[in-house]
């Protein structure tokens, strides 16, 4: 995991969303990138965290 993928993982339990953090967690430990199933608001930050882990995921995965 890396640093940004627990930085987002914290976030998301500090949003009071813990079990889409064992959520994210799951997917991006499968090489899956992760989309919010329940339309929640979140700050830009926590968003564009996601995403950039997203990318990074899909990155590694492309490589493999």
């Amino acid at each position: 995991m890396t640093i940004s993928q627990a930085q987002a993982l914290w976030e998301l339990c500090r949003q009071g969303l813990p079990l889409s953090a064992d959520e994210v967690e799951r997917c991006w430990e499968q090489g899956q990138t992760y989309q919010l199933r329940e339309p929640v608001k979140l700050p830009w930050e926590v968003t564009g965290l996601i995403e950039q882990c997203n990318w990074e995921v899909s990155v590694t995965a492309r490589a493999h």
